[in-house]
């Protein structure tokens, strides 16, 4: 995606050179010691950098109740730079339980993490939280069609936002041709990774190009190129709508 400024090309240009800085939680949900947790609580722990999701799994966050392992799904909300953790089935009313940090849970530049254990006790309700609502892809076309046009990047910057004979990267980003062009088709600046894969926005390369390494900075380490769009990064609004659509299938 770019603006009429310039078009993103790969480069060999290293993310994050140097020292490699150890990933550290800087909040948790629920708070460390909480007691009446809701039954159905989903674990959030928000990190200082990216996390890897490849890394989010039950031997580097692990929920326990005395001698028992609590099996759930992992996932990461690479937005917020949280690691999530949902149980398979309601904890058990008013019982304690032990979350557990592990240094396997790394960075995406390869960072290790850090230790850390978390107590709390269960109450007797639920959160009542609903479940996000899925984001349409048209919403998404929206925003590219605000920022991916001009200067023969990825779609024609007239009033149509038409499609281009040969958009930058081979990446067609108009109406017609965007869903084709991102769905289940491998990236080809990091070809372990789909632009878009359909339900996990955190393995999907296009929401990684779209985040920002600082507030204000350039590509977070494993994108190559510029960060997209050229300039400053898209509100957290718009972020939130592409990450919602693929987390909801990606549907056309």
């Amino acid at each position: 995606m770019a603006t009429a400024a310039s078009c993103s090309y790969p480069t060999s240009e290293s993310p994050y050179p140097g020292a490699c800085f150890p990933l550290h939680p800087i909040a948790f949900v629920p708070l460390p010691n909480s007691v009446a947790v809701p039954i159905d609580v989903t674990f959030r722990i928000k990190f200082d950098d990216y996390p890897d999701p490849d890394t989010v799994r039950s031997d580097s966050l692990l929920l326990t109740s005395g001698y028992f392992w609590v099996p759930g799904s992992y996932g990461v909300d690479l937005i917020a730079r949280t690691a999530v953790m949902t149980p398979i089935h309601p904890l058990v009313r008013g019982l304690g339980y032990s979350l557990h940090l592990r240094p396997a849970l790394s960075s995406l530049a390869g960072c290790p993490g850090t230790s850390e254990d978390i107590e709390f006790i269960t109450g007797q309700d639920v959160s009542g939280v609903s479940p996000p609502e899925i984001a349409k892809f048209e919403t998404v076309q929206r925003i590219f069609s605000g920022h991916c046009g001009g200067g023969a990047c990825h779609l024609s910057d007239d009033a149509e936002g038409g499609c281009l004979p040969a958009p930058a990267a081979g990446l067609s980003l108009c109406a017609a041709e965007a869903w084709d062009a991102l769905v289940a088709v491998p990236s080809r600046q990091n070809s372990q990774l789909q632009l878009v894969q359909a339900g996990d926005s955190a393995r999907s390369y296009l929401l990684r190009k779209l985040l920002p390494a600082t507030s204000s900075g350039g590509p977070i380490s494993g994108v190559y190129g510029q960060r997209e769009p050229p300039g400053a990064p898209l509100p957290e609004d718009q972020l939130r709508a592409v990450a919602a659509w693929i987390d909801g299938g990606a549907l056309r």
